[in-house]
């Protein structure tokens, strides 16, 4: 499976609640990196679940599309629109997150938020 077809099946998987498909995507020593690191950050594949468990029963299915996926090494910029975004949410740049996804052995071993298009090419080339 290529990259932009894992995303796009990861993304699916994530917004209909299907946690099954969710835990395999990530290995068990998976890190979520927030925009901005501190206390909120995952450290495993299970903090990562009971985060978007808690997120999804607090806001609901996250709404949005995919708008890009570009690989870099082994890495991949994902460029996403919610539909609904928070003012007091990740920042957005013209209206878009971003995440880095590091891939290795085909699972999830790093999530890292960035505020800006920029700054998640700069991550990812890093």
């Amino acid at each position: 499976m290529d990259n932009s077809e894992f995303v796009r099946e990861m993304w699916q998987a994530w917004s209909s609640g299907n946690f099954d498909a969710i835990e395999a995507a990530f290995a068990p020593d998976a890190r979520w990196r927030a925009v901005e690191d501190g206390p909120w950050n995952c450290e495993n594949r299970g903090q990562i679940l009971n985060v978007i468990r808690q997120n999804r029963e607090r806001r609901g299915a996250p709404e949005g599309q995919v708008e890009g996926i570009v690989d870099v090494g082994d890495r991949i910029v994902v460029a996403f629109r919610p539909a609904n975004p928070t003012p007091d949410g990740w920042p957005l740049d013209d209206g878009v997150r971003y995440v880095v996804l590091t891939i290795r052995d085909g699972l999830v071993t790093e999530m890292k938020g960035c505020a800006s298009r920029q700054v998640a090419f700069d991550y990812a080339a890093s």
